[in-house]
C-alpha cells in the first residue's frame, strides 16, 4: 500500500506525515492535554492504521505538557517510539525529565536528522521482528 506524504495543521500542531514518520511542531504557548492527544490519535488512526511509525516532536516553540499519567500512558498501538528534537539546554533537561514518564522508546536529540535516523532504526527493528 503506497503512502502519500501529507501536511496537516490541527491548530495547536503542524504535522508533516511521511510513510513511517510524523514530524510535529506544537504551537507556541500551548498546554498539551488529553484532548490534544486524542486529536493526534485520530490522525494516526486515519494514516497509520496499517503501518508502524515514529513520532518526532520538533520543539521549535515553547509549550507545556500536562503531567497527567493518562497522557503519558496514551500510546497509539502502531507507534514505535517518540523522538524529541531540542534546540536549547533547557529543552533537553525538560525532555529528559519527560522521558522518565514513558515506558517505551523515547529519544532526545539535537537535530531532526538524528531523530529521523533513530526512528528509521526502530522501524527496521520492528520490520525484522515481523519478518518483513
Amino acid at each position: 500500500m503506497s503512502f502519500t506524504n501529507k501536511t496537516i495543521d490541527l491548530g495547536f500542531v503542524h504535522m508533516e506525515l511521511s510513510e513511517h514518520c510524523v514530524v510535529a511542531a506544537v504551537e507556541e504557548g500551548i498546554l498539551i492535554e488529553l484532548e490534544h492527544i486524542a486529536a493526534l490519535h485520530e490522525v494516526f488512526a486515519e494514516y497509520y492504521s496499517e503501518r508502524k511509525f515514529g513520532y518526532i516532536d520538533n520543539r521549535i516553540n515553547q509549550y507545556a505538557i500536562n503531567l497527567n499519567p493518562e497522557l503519558y500512558n496514551s500510546r497509539y498501538p502502531k507507534m514505535v517510539g517518540i523522538a524529541i528534537v531540542c534546540y536549547t539546554e533547557n529543552c533537553i533537561k525538560n525532555a529528559n525529565f519527560e522521558k522518565t514518564f514513558y515506558n517505551w522508546p523515547f529519544g532526545v536529540f539535537r537535530s531532526l536528522e538524528e531523530a529521523q535516523q533513530w526512528i528509521a532504526k526502530l522501524i527496521a527493528e520492528e520490520e525484522k521482528k515481523a519478518g518483513l
